[in-house]
């Protein structure tokens, strides 16, 4: 069984970054734990973050297969969609014709951007729960966009999570201040994706592959004939990789 998270686009590519708008408390969608007791609960908490055009129900799905005893939250994106999905910044899409889209120093810089904007609106959500003051292990959890923002918010702060799941997904360019810390402990982080993605350009996985080796212990995981989707299988090894990191 292959499961195809969201739908699919072929770069991601940042148009002009909107800043964001905090996400909603409320809306918040939990497995093994509520809002009410985030701030006073010592469970291990997994934080997903959804891909472009999803709405978390998806994330909050895959963790019927995670493991028990550990507090699930599925973060909506703050930047509602026509068709009623969400999107952590805005992407601009390739030619569906050529497959063709410039990736100049402006886009990069503007993914970078939006990137770090989502990532703070994140580590604000989590921070107004008062899970960053709890002593409750944390995880990042992040497919497709939503891994560019775990990533991006395990660099704002090393401090405050054990490691991360990016899901196929990518590392932003650009240097972050957490950086030189994570070069120093290093912290796990599980980096699935299928060898038959086709939205994930070449460059950003030789990007993020190189980023993983200098500032995290990786545990990489690429299964043949998978696109851009999360399978059986890597469900699988992400429960592991969890139960090692968090139990």
């Amino acid at each position: 069984m292959r499961t195809v998270m969201t739908p699919l686009w072929t770069m991601y590519v940042s148009r002009v970054s909107t800043a964001s708008t905090g996400i909603d408390p409320t809306t918040l969608l939990w497995r093994g734990g509520d809002t009410e007791t985030a701030a006073t609960s010592t469970l291990p908490l997994v934080v997903g973050l959804h891909g472009y055009g999803a709405d978390g129900t998806d994330i909050l799905s895959l963790t019927g297969q995670m493991p028990d005893g550990f507090r699930y939250v599925s973060v909506p994106a703050p930047h509602p969609q026509s068709d009623g999905g969400r999107e952590w910044f805005p992407l601009r899409f390739a030619d569906p014709t050529t497959g063709e889209v410039a990736v100049d120093a402006d886009a990069q810089i503007a993914l970078e951007q939006g990137a770090n904007d989502a990532a703070a609106a994140v580590i604000a959500l989590l921070d107004t729960l008062g899970v960053l003051d709890s002593g409750a292990p944390l995880a990042l959890l992040g497919y497709s966009q939503g891994g560019i923002v775990a990533t991006q918010a395990l660099r704002q702060r090393p401090a405050a999570f054990r490691g991360a799941l990016l899901l196929s997904g990518l590392v932003a360019v650009g240097t972050v201040p957490g950086d030189a810390e994570l070069a120093e402990s290093r912290p796990p982080v599980f980096w699935g994706r299928g060898d038959a993605d086709t939205v994930i350009p070449s460059l950003a996985v030789e990007h993020t592959a190189a980023w993983l080796e200098a500032h995290a212990d990786a545990e990489v995981y690429v299964e043949a004939g998978l696109g851009h989707a999360v399978s059986e299988k890597e469900l699988v090894r992400m429960a592991g990789f969890l139960e090692r990191l968090l139990g």
